[in-house]
């Protein structure tokens, strides 16, 4: 991407790759003769019917929903991630640095995500504004 357009800044170069990259990973894969039947299926995409669950089972783990953990006596609705990217301190910045920062929120809603020869679970998590905090309401 910063070879077809070297005149535009980083930022705007990583946001358009994001932006392209399925279109991209698919014609690759698929002018591939030596892909794996994996990279295919990820390629192809999954198929268009969605299963939604409120509680989801993985490696001896729970998780549910929000709305399914406010039924439970014990929460398992709590995530925590720590990922990785690079950061701008503005539109103008041409020097991201990369930087770990971790994330807390909850689970809203599970999908599982069907490929035919695997499925893939997503969450949709609601994310903890990490700048003004958790905000408490008094009942």
């Amino acid at each position: 991407m910063k070879e077809s357009n070297p005149k535009f800044l980083k930022n705007w170069v990583l946001k358009k790759h994001n932006k392209t990259f399925p279109y991209w990973f698919k014609d690759t894969i698929f002018a591939d003769e030596n892909a794996s039947k994996t990279l295919r299926k990820l390629g192809d995409g999954p198929k268009r019917n969605v299963i939604t669950w409120q509680g989801y089972n993985i490696n001896k783990y729970s998780f549910c929903t929000k709305v399914q953990d406010e039924k439970n006596t014990m929460q398992s609705s709590g995530v925590t991630l720590r990922a990785e990217s690079q950061h701008f301190a503005s539109v103008h910045d041409d020097n991201p640095c990369v930087a770990s920062i971790p994330y807390f929120g909850f689970i809203e809603e599970i999908w599982e995500l069907n490929y035919v020869k695997f499925i893939v679970c997503v969450f949709k998590c609601k994310w903890v504004d990490s700048n003004t905090g958790v905000q408490t309401n008094d009942v």
